[in-house]
């Protein structure tokens, strides 16, 4: 199936994804995209998890954010606890 939206570039370099697009995609509020750029093209694609070998702070936050959902509430405030150790820890080094 082949659609084709045109949209225009803001002055701040955004593009809005049409909710047709969204629809189609399945992509909600806090979902991961990845882009891929290869012959002057350009893909988009909803994932589920960060690719293994991605370890970059953006990547690593995303992943978070996605799977924080799934997690019980009290795995929730477990993990929120022990990020909140591990900053107090680097504070007191510093």
């Amino acid at each position: 199936m082949k659609k084709e939206f045109y949209q225009i570039i803001d002055s701040r370099g955004r593009v809005y994804l049409p909710k047709q697009l969204k629809d189609v995609l399945e992509l909600n509020n806090g979902d991961i995209i990845k882009w891929t750029l290869k012959d002057q093209q350009l893909q988009l694609q909803k994932v589920l998890l960060i690719e293994v070998g991605d370890q970059s702070e953006d990547a690593l936050e995303a992943y978070v954010s996605a799977v924080l959902p799934t997690l019980s509430r009290d795995r929730q405030l477990a993990l929120a606890a022990q990020l909140l150790k591990q900053i107090n820890r680097e504070d007191q080094k510093q």
